[in-house]
């Protein structure tokens, strides 16, 4: 019996010493997308208040990334995807996952819409679920192609229910003028382990951002599209501001 145990010992001690010497090796990497706002945590249907106490409330919010690349330390890059639809009616569009990655990172890259040659298709309706570019997500429109990005909701100056609120927002934001490109610094390592990595979008600065000093007067600037009649002139404001609204901090 004793003997019995001896070997069960031996064999679980060599058990461990081989896996404590299994070499990291490429593994699936998983990049996830949150929203907050401001120092707010946020959801669709949720309240989330301004710095002029105006209370907001989204009803949609999707849009495409497109180009994901990780950027290794010696400046050559990693393609996570080539498009993706980021949709928060449902969770799970809310990542990308690649397979066999390694190595160390400095950053992420990525575009905010989709390049000419993605946007000036006339296919739509040929692609299927769930490749991003489907016309079943109700993204495209034959006569203006792809929405980049689209934000709908409501605003007051009271937190209210949603259906008696007064004021609304709509941002749908069309044209390779809406075209941009972001880098986002943050080192980190793929090896061995599966990797998951969050980064946020900071549905605040859409409206104020920071980083490029402009302002969306939700009062007098609430909706923008690609129709003379809908303030066009937002619609390079909103990229400029939602490109740099991208964050790997949390709420």
């Amino acid at each position: 019996m004793k003997k019995q145990q001896k070997i069960i010992t031996l064999f679980l001690a060599l058990a461990i010493m081989l896996s404590a010497c299994k070499k990291p090796g490429p593994t699936t990497f998983t990049l996830k997308l949150r929203a907050k706002y401001g120092s707010q945590s946020f959801a669709l249907g949720t309240p989330n208040t301004d710095a002029a106490g105006r209370v907001i409330i989204l009803s949609n919010l999707e849009f495409y990334l497109s180009h994901i690349k990780l950027i290794h330390s010696d400046g050559s890059t990693v393609n996570v995807a080539d498009v993706a639809l980021f949709s928060f009616y449902d969770s799970t569009g809310l990542s990308v996952t690649v397979k066999n990655i390694e190595g160390n990172f400095t950053g992420i890259s990525f575009a905010c819409g989709l390049d000419s040659l993605e946007n000036d298709t006339t296919n739509a309706n040929l692609y299927l679920p769930p490749n991003p570019l489907s016309a079943n997500y109700a993204m495209y429109r034959p006569m203006l192609d792809y929405q980049f990005e689209e934000l709908e909701g409501k605003w007051d100056t009271a937190n209210i229910a949603y259906a008696n609120m007064r004021y609304g927002l709509n941002y749908h934001i069309y044209s390779n003028r809406a075209y941009r490109q972001t880098v986002l610094n943050k080192s980190f390592s793929v090896s061995g382990s599966p990797c998951t990595l969050t980064m946020y979008l900071d549905v605040a600065q859409i409206f104020n951002n920071a980083i490029t000093g402009s302002t969306i007067n939700i009062v007098t600037e609430p909706y923008c599209s690609s129709s003379p009649a809908d303030n066009p002139d937002i619609l390079p404001v909103f990229a400029n501001n939602f490109s740099n609204s991208f964050t790997f901090d949390g709420p």
